[in-house]
């Protein structure tokens, strides 16, 4: 079983790596924030920043950091995929459970935009409800994310990194080089 691992900050392109792979290759993918906002769901919150922070923070005391990336390991092998991806991986605690599960079958892709105001003006354009509504805010979620996860000391551990400085053409061809040329999808 090959895992992709995607990291990044808010509104660098994770997901948007996942969802082509998906769409192109086929491959099936979990977010660890989806697992959230199921739990939300089935507790009757709304799906607001502050409600999943409290939702994440109390399965982290009840469960132990890396939890949510537990839950995916746990529905990926049940699901039987022979390659599937994974979004949502903040932290370093996250990061050793699926190098402890996979091993050599996990790979990590470091997603980044140079500039904040970049994936700012991005997540405007999606348009999620949890999604900050000024840049100070936006800027502010930043630093407590980081504070929080050390993301940035987690996007070190990953094996590859794509810039998503440009349009979503020019992040595609990246990943088809990682394809192609590093053989990202055998194992």
């Amino acid at each position: 079983m090959r895992i992709i691992g995607v990291i990044g900050q808010n509104g660098s392109g994770k997901d948007e790596v996942l969802k082509y792979l998906r769409d192109r290759y086929g491959v099936p993918f979990l977010s660890t924030g989806d697992i959230v906002r199921e739990i939300a769901a089935k507790e009757d919150k709304k799906l607001t920043r502050e409600n999943l922070w409290e939702i994440s923070q109390r399965y982290f005391r009840e469960f132990g950091k890396g939890c949510f990336v537990k839950m995916a390991v746990e529905r990926i092998s049940q699901n039987g995929w022979a390659i599937g991806g994974i979004t949502g991986i903040r932290s370093l605690d996250d990061v050793r459970v699926l190098k402890s599960t996979f091993g050599k079958d996990f790979v990590l892709i470091n997603v980044y935009v140079s500039g904040p105001k970049v994936r700012y003006e991005r997540m405007l354009q999606r348009g999620e409800e949890k999604d900050p509504q000024s840049y100070e805010q936006f800027l502010r979620q930043d630093k407590t994310e980081e504070e929080l996860f050390h993301i940035k000391l987690a996007e070190q551990s990953a094996n590859y990194a794509l810039a998503n400085d440009g349009l979503l053409e020019d992040l595609y061809e990246k990943i088809d080089g990682l394809i192609y040329k590093e053989g990202l999808l055998t194992s």
